[in-house]
């Protein structure tokens, strides 16, 4: 049903045991409460009336926290589409990078378990035509659904499908982890294709063809124990990569942030920050804004940001975090940054990207 990248070259470098002592407690009693995760995830306001054609933008506002937002949506992805593989789902996105011009999307094949591929968005298309404001916000969904059925492309749409580009598809596991490294212009993944594997999985991704070229394994000891794979993944100007892990055996709301480098062919790691309150139930996305020099932790319908040379250097405090909870329960699934350093967050139910109207430093 679908073609798969061959075999993709493999190098198992270190195990690293993790030292806690140097690392920084932090317990901000003053986030909002928990956000739990919905007994039902919410659907996109119009979507059901229009069978997934949404013309009219959904506004998301901030209802809680110390830092506010009003988020419209930017675009409306497309939630079918038809290639050489033949039909494909696109709804199951999981995460987002924005560099340069382009807008990657990881998305699920709705296939096969653990499988997805790249879609990349030439943003300076979209923007040519319209497609995040009026009557254009219906149109990459019709292209994907004018695809789908097999019908004629009108010229419009053959200008448009030339600003999508769609990569083969992989072994990418959960798929909320593609990053950006600046140092090396570069993109990466976790292959957490196995939640309970203490072997983590590093993929290289070519940038061109979409999928991964390399993958670098290694294991983490932390408090004497192998760590499970992480789900979420980040980097910095330096080069360093950061994750998170929800487990703590003081609280089951805390999250520890990791900051790690491979150096000679070993990785190095420390444990920088126990922060007793999460934003939710699920770490959902991690990135940091290169604008802003803070690090956001992403969960459902919230999101903390820390500033990154506080968290590095050892001195956060809970009065250092900014908070944000958002009037919605739909599922959050990736959040990004343009050159402005404006945000912008991936949504499903249907698939979407909204977009902020102001920057925090």
């Amino acid at each position: 049903m679908f073609s798969t990248v061959n075999a993709v070259p493999t190098k198992d470098i270190s195990t690293f045991t993790v030292n806690s002592e140097k690392s920084i407690d932090v317990n901000n009693d003053n986030a909002p409460k928990f956000v739990k995760k919905p007994v039902q995830y919410s659907i996109s306001r119009n979507y059901g009336k229009t069978k997934g054609f949404e013309t009219k933008k959904n506004v998301i506002k901030t209802k809680a926290g110390n830092k506010k937002y009003t988020f419209k949506t930017q675009y409306f992805l497309p939630m079918s589409w038809k290639s050489s593989n033949g039909l494909e789902y696109w709804y199951n996105c999981q995460s987002m990078v924005i560099q340069g011009k382009y807008m990657y999307i990881v998305s699920s094949s709705g296939y096969a378990l653990n499988k997805g591929f790249i879609v990349r968005y030439d943003m300076n298309i979209l923007k040519k035509y319209k497609l995040n404001s009026g009557k254009g916000m219906v149109e990459l969904r019709k292209l994907g659904a004018a695809l789908r059925d097999d019908k004629n492309l009108t010229s419009r749409q053959k200008k448009i499908l030339k600003g999508v580009k769609k990569g083969p598809v992989f072994n990418k596991g959960h798929g909320q982890t593609l990053a950006y490294n600046p140092k090396t212009k570069s993109f990466w993944m976790l292959q957490d294709d196995n939640h309970d594997s203490t072997k983590i999985k590093l993929m290289h991704i070519n940038m061109k063809t979409l999928k991964p070229s390399s993958i670098i394994k290694f294991s983490l000891k932390y408090n004497g124990k192998k760590i499970t794979t992480p789900r979420v993944l980040t980097f910095d100007r330096e080069g360093n990569f950061y994750f998170t892990k929800n487990r703590d055996m003081k609280s089951s709301k805390s999250i520890l942030i990791f900051k790690n480098k491979i150096v000679n062919n070993k990785v190095q790691s420390k444990l920088v920050a126990k922060i007793v309150n999460r934003p939710g139930t699920f770490t959902q996305s991690l990135s940091i804004n290169h604008v802003t020099k803070r690090l956001y932790i992403v969960s459902d319908g919230t999101f903390y940001t820390i500033p990154l040379k506080k968290l590095n250097a050892g001195t956060l405090t809970k009065h250092d975090l900014h908070y944000t909870v958002l009037a919605t329960k739909r599922e959050f699934e990736g959040i990004a940054f343009d050159r402005q350093g404006k945000i912008y967050l991936l949504l499903i139910r249907g698939t979407e990207v909204i977009k902020a109207n102001s920057i925090y430093h």
